[in-house]
């Protein structure tokens, strides 16, 4: 993100953010903050604290737990009760996380969803400050912020390389090589499922995201809105290879090739695990670079029949639109 980009970024005010907390109840938008789970007791209660301590009085929780077996709902029943109006749960088994969100999303009405993993934490006044961009913003549907990666303990360790660009075009090319949006740090209005859909992919947010900035803008708060854990069991830590093969033929189907961006990071990962999570630079050797370009190589030839299918559904629409296409 260079400086002029940066610099049409939104920075939310200390008055911009006191005046929306004096607008009556009735004209704040509702938050539906959704909660996948599955056996995270050992954080959920921090996930629930921490939207709680928003203090936001128009807002409902939603967990969707896959059935879990450690205690988790023992302590979803426990803040139920507590907060009767304001937290509700299912636990039941479901077909992955990404299903867990959509029933989480149908199980809910507010105009703004706020999705968050059992394991992450938003930060102080984050709610304030989205709904201040979307107060001053009204025609924008999808708006994120930065990201700190901590330890179990929530001590900050690594700045999420979060990335951003007013220009369209210039957002879904960044997007090609690096997810740049960090996911508990982003808020969308409900009506961006309605116009370009729920997930549908292992890959969660990522293809999510990918499938809605085709059409929609992305915009950008510079400012940190919440915390992702780096711990053992956490998806980005305990399956890398397979989340990045898994991201490498999402990317092929959204842009038709396998960039060598990602190549090298499967290929980085090869050797160096999880070393990434350290945040201490390793050197990418020469062996590094030639599996990247083997994993290139390897990647846009088998899937090439669908790059090839693309070209003549383009051709054709082309054609068609031409012919028969008008306003």
């Amino acid at each position: 993100m260079n400086e002029l980009e940066r610099s049409l970024a939104f920075i939310p005010s200390s008055s911009d953010i006191t005046m929306v907390k004096t607008l009556p109840l009735v004209s704040l938008p509702k938050i539906s903050a959704v909660i996948p789970s599955f056996n995270q007791a050992s954080f959920i209660q921090q996930t629930l604290d921490s939207i709680i301590a928003q203090k936001y009085p128009s807002l409902e929780i939603f967990v969707a737990d896959g059935g879990s077996s450690d205690g988790t709902k023992e302590i979803l029943d426990e803040y139920k009760s507590k907060y009767k109006n304001l937290i509700r749960y299912v636990s039941e088994s479901d077909r992955g996380q990404f299903h867990a969100v959509n029933k989480g999303i149908e199980a809910t009405d507010g105009e703004i969803i706020a999705w968050i993993n059992s394991d992450d934490i938003y930060l102080p006044d984050t709610f304030w400050k989205v709904v201040t961009f979307f107060y001053l913003n009204r025609c924008a549907l999808i708006v994120y912020g930065k990201n700190y990666y901590t330890d179990d303990n929530l001590k900050p360790h690594i700045e999420y390389p979060v990335d951003w660009s007013p220009i369209l075009h210039e957002q879904k090319r960044r997007m090609m090589h690096f997810c740049i949006v960090p996911q508990p740090s982003l808020f969308f209005k409900r009506k961006v499922v309605v116009l370009s859909g729920k997930l549908v992919s292992p890959i969660l947010d990522y293809e999510l995201w990918m499938r809605w900035q085709r059409d929609l803008p992305f915009y950008f708060i510079d400012d940190f809105l919440s915390l992702s854990r780096l711990h053992s069991d956490a998806k980005t830590v305990k399956d890398r290879d397979g989340l990045i093969h898994g991201i490498c033929e999402t990317v092929h189907q959204y842009y038709h090739n396998v960039p060598y961006s990602w190549t090298r990071q499967l290929a980085y990962n090869k050797v160096y695990g999880n070393s990434w999570t350290q945040g201490e630079p390793t050197p990418v050797t020469r062996s590094i670079l030639m599996w990247a370009m083997i994993y290139w190589i390897y990647y846009n030839l088998r899937w090439s029949p669908r790059t090839i299918l693309y070209g003549v559904r383009s051709f054709t629409s082309w054609i068609k639109e031409s012919i028969f296409g008008h306003v």
